[in-house]
């Protein structure tokens, strides 16, 4: 679709925006530069990105084919930052494997993308991570008796998103590391 299409169809339905008077070039310039600066800062999904671009007005049709484009050249890879939050959520914040997948689904990361960061993720390891949380996290909870720091400990890991079979086997664990 050409830009003297959009700008028909927008001032035939009344939705003229600011940009009515400006040429294609201009447009798209203004689109690249505001892009621009949104990859720059990082950690948006070309979904996300979109949004932000339609948000500020300018048409849907330029956005996507801008968009297109950056993926083209690389300068947007949604594989690439969802195996990026995917390492952060697992090494520094220490989340279970489903509420990853809901947060990179919640970004507008595409299925696959999800998909093949969190295929590095099994049980095994989930586990693992979850027995070093727990470990760390029952000896702040040693003045508590032992049914209340055992509760508290899988309160806290099934809010990290763990199942109930690996919250009680690493409760179990961090139980026999203290005692």
């Amino acid at each position: 679709m050409d830009i003297d299409q959009i700008l028909k169809e927008a001032s035939e339905s009344g939705n003229v925006s600011k940009y009515s008077l400006r040429s294609v070039d201009s447009l798209e310039e203004d689109v690249r530069q505001s892009l621009i600066k949104m990859v720059e800062r990082g950690g948006k999904s070309s979904s996300e990105l979109g949004k932000a671009l339609v948000a500020k007005e300018f048409p849907r049709e330029i956005v996507d084919q801008m968009i297109t484009r950056f993926i083209e050249v690389s300068l947007i890879d949604d594989f690439a930052l969802a195996r990026d939050l995917v390492e952060l959520a697992v090494t520094r914040k220490a989340k279970a494997k489903s509420v990853i997948a809901r947060e990179l689904a919640e970004k507008g990361l595409p299925k696959e993308a999800i998909d093949a960061a969190l295929s590095g993720i099994d049980q095994d390891s989930e586990l693992e991570a979850a027995k070093t949380i727990a470990e760390k996290r029952i000896r702040q909870l040693l003045k508590l008796e032992p049914e209340v720091r055992q509760r508290r400990l899988a309160g806290f890991l099934s809010r990290k998103g763990y199942s109930n079979s690996v919250v009680w086997s690493a409760v179990r664990y961090a139980t026999e590391q203290v005692s």
